[in-house]
């Protein structure tokens, strides 16, 4: 299946790019809003090609179901000292 936010990013690129055409033949001038549009379609433009050409997320690597249980292990890093063994004054207010 097509990645439908590439689908998506390119019918909203469709549908401001055709507002802002429809705008400018109205009323015959370019205005600021259609400037806006023209500049909110291109943004949705260049969002839709990084996403359509960005790889797909759903290949099964080899080894991707194996679970490692570390929840319970700890070690020499992770294991914090007491202060007033290793000479730290603890200061009295």
């Amino acid at each position: 299946m097509a990645n439908p936010r590439a689908k998506v990013l390119g019918v909203t690129f469709a549908m401001l790019a055709l507002a802002s055409i429809l705008l400018i033949s109205n009323e015959q001038n370019v205005s600021a809003n259609a400037w806006a549009l023209l500049a909110l379609s291109g943004v949705f433009a260049a969002a839709a090609v990084m996403v359509f050409f960005q790889p797909d997320d759903n290949l099964e690597h080899p080894g991707g179901n194996v679970i490692h249980d570390v929840s319970g292990q700890q070690t020499a890093v992770q294991a914090l000292p007491d202060p007033s063994e290793d000479g730290f004054d603890i200061p009295v207010v």
